[in-house]
């Protein structure tokens, strides 16, 4: 990536970004508005089921988001109301929460469809419609999560149109709004070399950049200084803001740093990391040759700052090499989530 590039620019080439919905907030307190729209024939839903989205493959590599008809379902507020996302064009999209026997009914009337995890298919996805289903599913986690009350325990009930939780105790009143968890996302770099780490979870050879949450009371380039130290015993010399992403997996915003280090030497710190590892930009394609190396999943942030420190290195394309040389990707092993 170009350092010439603007940092609106460079955060839309992170998957789930830069998707230019009007969100229609001035309508979230009209419910008769929003009723209304469930009626129109332009009106899609994107249904939810256990937190997978309903796509269709569409090719070898490719998938389509699916999205359906209010009519299609015979309720669609079987669980919780509908969640107003936003309008595109002249398409208003809600989401809807569908039970076992709506997702069985979902799945006859499109055959080849199948709900799936968002994060395996996104990297193959249109981007808006990935961004879509991103929104939607990030807004299902929160009101899953919320369904009582933090303070009194009573169940809440959703107002502004799914943006809002309030406590159905009179009495207490609490209201609730969508909350995601800040963390940072760091490619360590020192001269020629990048430092990569793996979970001892993750697919054999599978690496990533490093990354941890930001803690109260702490600024984001603290966090960074703190998680490189903490995992990997790494001081560094300088931090550059790169750009950002939404990752609902299940509720984070990932914010991207580049970071030069003092030196190479390493160690692991906590319990998160089973390995960490110095790779040098000339190595890198003989180990993704023999499978020793995957990088990190195609659809994250990771991907994108190890590309843009790889393009940098050489000048080379580092998605157009993975390709080359791993036709099949690792598998990631990833935990279902609500």
């Amino acid at each position: 990536m170009s350092a010439q590039i603007d940092r609106l620019t460079a955060s839309t080439l992170n998957r789930f970004s830069g998707v230019r919905l009007d969100r229609l907030v001035d309508y979230r307190e009209n419910s008769d508005w929003q009723k209304q729209q469930l009626q129109n024939h332009n009106t899609r839903l994107v249904p939810l089921w256990r937190s997978r989205c309903l796509v269709e493959k569409i090719g070898d590599n490719s998938y389509e988001a699916i999205y359906i008809h209010p009519s299609d379902l015979k309720h669609n507020n079987v669980i919780r109301e509908p969640t107003l996302l936003g309008k595109k064009d002249d398409q208003v999209y809600f989401a809807v929460t569908v039970n076992d026997q709506q997702r069985e009914q979902l799945l006859e009337q499109h055959k080849k469809g199948q709900f799936s995890d968002l994060r395996l298919l996104a990297a193959d996805m249109h981007p808006l419609k990935a961004g879509i289903l991103a929104y939607a599913k990030a807004l299902h986690y929160w009101q899953h999560r919320h369904t009582f009350c933090g303070t009194c325990g009573a169940a809440n009930s959703l107002r502004s149109g799914g943006h809002r939780m309030i406590c159905s105790n009179t009495e207490c009143g609490r209201q609730t709004f969508p909350r995601i968890d800040p963390a940072i996302i760091v490619l360590v770099s020192h001269g020629d070399a990048c430092l990569l780490g793996r979970q001892a979870s993750w697919s054999q050879n599978r690496f990533s950049t490093l990354a941890g949450f930001v803690e109260p009371g702490e600024s984001l380039e603290d966090a960074v200084v703190r998680e490189i130290w903490e995992e990997a015993r790494v001081k560094l010399k300088t931090i550059s803001y790169r750009s950002s992403q939404p990752w609902p997996f299940p509720a984070a915003a990932m914010a991207g740093f580049i970071a030069e280090a003092t030196s190479r030497e390493c160690e692991i710190g906590d319990n998160e990391l089973e390995t960490i590892r110095w790779f040098s930009s000339k190595e890198l394609p003989q180990l993704l040759a023999k499978g020793e190396l995957y990088m990190p999943n195609r659809v994250s942030i990771a991907f994108q700052l190890v590309s843009e420190w790889y393009l940098g290195q050489t000048g080379d394309d580092l998605s157009q090499l993975i390709h080359a040389l791993q036709p099949a990707e690792a598998p990631d092993r990833i935990k279902n989530t609500c």
